[in-house]
């Protein structure tokens, strides 16, 4: 057989999610396609004049990381924003010290931007007050992100760029806090997209790339080979702006972008489809927010039937925020009438197979009664167990004891044989998805507290019961991540057919129990067969 072998990798521990050979030694690659999985001696065979060959050494080798739910931009942004996360800003007076040195550094007129800010953070267990805000940046527009994304304070400056005064009405999805003088007090939840429209763009061009270009050797140095963009304000802009970022290789890993539910006119106007799109980047689900910022569902169950009807009348499945239970279970009840009718996905031998899913993100709380309704519903979950890992400590001490154990619950909704994937929510939380992982299998959280689960006991693989394998966290990551965006067709295993989107870990896999996967990253990563990161090691 001439393979025309362009890349051979041989001596590894190929975890393939194939299902007939989960396990080999050696992998051929030619072009952008694998052509050969199986041992050393067979596909060293394949090599031919010029062929890369690379040897790995024993380690392992795995379908290159999909991350199904992340922020790019906001990332890229946060990575030159100023540092409001504790414990680096842990009280107000800190805050604001930060704020004020950071405004001696930058010309008069010029944007503040903070992220990951949380007045839970901070000792005084509240955010700055607006004259506070004022006299730390006197001359400079200031917006600071809260770490959920879901909310911005801004000083005065700020919301006179934004035309935010007592007059201006709440917009229905979003609210204006104000006191008791109905004066805004610079607080503004769920009004991003309200301020994107007002404010545009407030970074340079040169800023916003740098950015990128720091998350996308990040995101390989982690093995992440594939993202999904989330936001809920996507439309034709930002498609071409990533356009742009892949062609040019700013932004390495492929591309998957939801569209905002209000958006999906103009992509359909301007020619664009779910699925359609190049491999390095593609059109995915349509995204729908669904929260209860205002006291109540936004939008009201009915509402959030109509939009799915609309979004399946113009073929794009639905992919529904949603994090509280009430919210939870309004998504499942959507999620479940229907699939898109554009079901293009192919089949694979994995539990989460057929065409593709409507989507629910997050779904933080999920007891189980829920859990029964989600596991009927035929919906996919893309979750981020590094939640646990990063905020798991703050969960034990606010949230409702009885709540615990289902916050997160992957293992239990895979036990129910809902299909599961996971993303990071960066920039939420950071994008290194081994945090997570680490989390998914050992429960544990940052401040080495063991998080309450369901179950008991140890498995086989010498995890509590409570806890993944290691194989399913990682699966959770690849295989289903693919599943998750309907491109298991052609990526997420390694297999003869698929792209070769790959990742040779940087330890064997028994050094990758409990905190060896804290410090787990890629050695290798390559995507379409082209070596885009590498250790010096290897």
């Amino acid at each position: 057989m001439d393979s025309g072998a362009t890349l051979v990798l041989f001596n590894a521990r190929a975890l393939t999610f194939d299902p007939l050979n989960p396990v080999a030694e050696a992998v051929a690659v030619a072009g952008e396609r694998i052509v050969a999985v199986g041992a050393t001696a067979q596909i060293l065979d394949l090599r031919r004049s010029g062929t890369e060959v690379i040897d790995c050494m024993g380690l392992p080798l795995i379908p290159g990381i999909n991350d199904a739910h992340t922020h790019i931009l906001a990332t890229a942004a946060s990575l030159s924003g100023l540092d409001c996360r504790s414990p680096g800003i842990d009280s107000v007076s800190r805050l604001l010290a930060a704020i004020r040195e950071r405004a001696m550094s930058l010309p008069p007129g010029d944007w503040i931007r903070g992220y990951g800010l949380e007045s839970v953070a901070l000792r005084e267990q509240r955010y700055p007050t607006l004259q506070e805000l004022d006299a730390a940046a006197p001359d400079h527009p200031l917006r600071l992100e809260h770490s959920s994304g879901h909310a911005a304070l801004l000083n005065g400056k700020g919301l006179a760029a934004a035309g935010i005064r007592a007059a201006t009405p709440d917009p229905a999805d979003g609210v204006i806090e104000r006191d008791w003088e109905g004066e805004p007090t610079g607080l503004l939840l769920e009004m991003g997209g309200f301020l994107r429209d007002r404010l545009g763009n407030t970074r340079t061009t040169e800023e916003m790339e740098s950015g990128i270009s720091r998350l996308s050797e990040a995101l390989l140095r982690y093995g992440v080979t594939s993202v999904q963009d989330a936001g809920p304000e996507n439309g034709l802009d930002r498609w071409e702006t990533f356009k742009s970022l892949a062609a040019r290789q700013v932004f390495r890993p492929r591309i998957s972008m939801m569209a905002g539910i209000s958006r999906l006119n103009e992509m359909v106007e301007a020619g664009l489809n779910w699925g359609d799109g190049e491999d390095l980047l593609r059109l995915g689900h349509a995204k729908i927010m669904l929260t209860c910022t205002t006291g109540q569902l936004q939008p009201a169950p009915e509402d959030l039937l109509e939009l799915k009807r609309r979004a399946r009348e113009l073929g794009f499945p639905i992919a529904v925020h949603a994090i509280e239970g009430e919210a939870v279970s309004a998504a499942i009840g959507a999620s479940a009438s229907g699939q898109a009718a554009n079901s293009g996905a192919g089949v694979n031998a994995s539990s989460c197979h057929g065409p593709v899913k409507n989507r629910i993100e997050h779904c933080a709380e999920c007891p189980p009664h829920l859990l029964e309704k989600l596991a009927r519903s035929g919906a996919m979950v893309v979750t981020q167990p590094g939640f646990i890992y990063w905020r798991g400590d703050r969960y034990l001490e606010q949230v409702e004891p009885d709540l615990l154990p289902h916050l997160y619950c992957s293992k239990d909704m895979l036990g129910l044989q809902v299909p599961v994937a996971f993303g990071s929510d960066s920039p939420v939380i950071d994008p290194n998805p081994w945090p997570g992982i680490y989390s998914a299998v050992s429960g544990m959280t940052r401040g080495g507290s063991k998080f309450p689960r369901t179950g008991g006991g140890q498995n086989s693989a010498g995890n509590g019961a409570n806890g993944m394998t290691l194989i399913q966290a990682l699966s959770a990551h690849t295989l289903a991540g693919a599943v998750a965006e309907g491109t298991e067709d052609r990526k997420g295993m390694i297999m003869p057919g698929m792209l070769a989107d790959l990742a040779l870990l940087d330890r064997p896999l028994d050094e990758m129990r409990h905190h060896g996967l804290l410090e787990t990253k890629s050695s290798l990563t390559i995507i379409g067969g082209r070596v885009v990161w590498r250790d010096e090691v290897i």
